[in-house]
């Protein structure tokens, strides 16, 4: 997942983490970002960084064991900060490259269904770019806006490049916190990818934020969000579009029968939060 700085990735990262979680999936989150904020809404704080861990070890990879740079989040999800170098000192692309030489060591992709990588994109330099060479997809969260998109733009780029060498394929842009998408379609007419979705502002999302939890962890005490939950019997795809259809629909009585009408899902396949 890769996007420019504000744009709310790293919330966007946490919560998707958790539905594939809530769907049977064992999940890796890896924050490649210097603010090392990535798995805040997991964790409920910010946890030590590889960085750090290899600065105690006196960067002797082998002292390291995957519980010193592991830690487990809410949903019993997995979490890793690659963190960075002090402001105005070093390369925090190269720390996210070391992040991953660290993590093939310890032999941790080979542990989880899905690794999910949340990057920094405002800067595809070759280190924050490492993680292509990886991953199978990449998704790219965007707004509304020039600069987001300006920024979505090298980071396809990117792809493009890095697909010529490795099984990597764009997934396509989700737009966050706008309830336009004129300029949106504008650039894919240009550039053409698909748009998962169009996610409007969401109030309850920013709110998880700060209080460090995730949309999914709220649900469980406040009633309000009884439009939080996880339908395990239709496509991945099609859970893209279940955040807005449903903040759209909050005031229904029922919005969880809504979704089965218009999927035509039978009401066992839906686990409800």
């Amino acid at each position: 997942v890769y996007e420019k700085g504000g744009i709310r990735k790293s919330t966007t990262s946490c919560n998707i983490s958790i539905a594939l979680a809530r769907r049977g999936k064992k999940v890796l989150q890896i924050g490649c970002d210097p603010k090392h904020d990535s798995t805040f809404t997991l964790t409920g704080f910010l946890i030590p960084t590889i960085i750090d861990t290899l600065q105690v070890k006196d960067y002797h990879y082998e002292d390291v064991w995957p519980e010193d740079v592991i830690y487990k989040g809410y949903g019993g999800v997995d979490c890793v900060e690659a963190g960075g170098p002090p402001a105005g000192a070093g390369c925090g692309g190269y720390v996210v490259g070391e992040t991953i030489k660290l993590l093939k060591e310890l032999n941790a992709f080979y542990e989880y269904d899905i690794i999910l990588f949340d990057v920094l994109g405002d800067v595809v330099c070759g280190g924050f770019a490492a993680p292509l060479n990886y991953v199978d997809y990449c998704i790219i969260i965007t707004d509304n806006g020039f600069d987001a998109l300006f920024a979505a733009n090298r980071i396809s780029a990117s792809v493009r490049e890095k697909s010529n060498t490795h099984p990597l394929r764009l997934a396509g842009l989700v737009g966050n916190r706008t309830s336009e998408r004129d300029l949106i379609d504008k650039y894919v007419e240009s550039c053409p990818m698909p748009v998962l979705e169009v996610l409007p502002l969401v109030e309850d999302i920013r709110i998880s934020r700060v209080k460090g939890k995730t949309l999914f962890e709220m649900a469980e005490y406040q009633e309000n969000l009884n439009y939080v939950f996880i339908p395990r019997e239709i496509p991945d795809r099609e859970l893209f579009s279940l955040p807005s259809d449903f903040y759209l629909n909050v005031n229904l009585e029922n919005p969880e029968k809504v979704m089965l009408e218009e999927q035509n899902v039978p009401s066992l396949g839906f686990t409800v939060i």
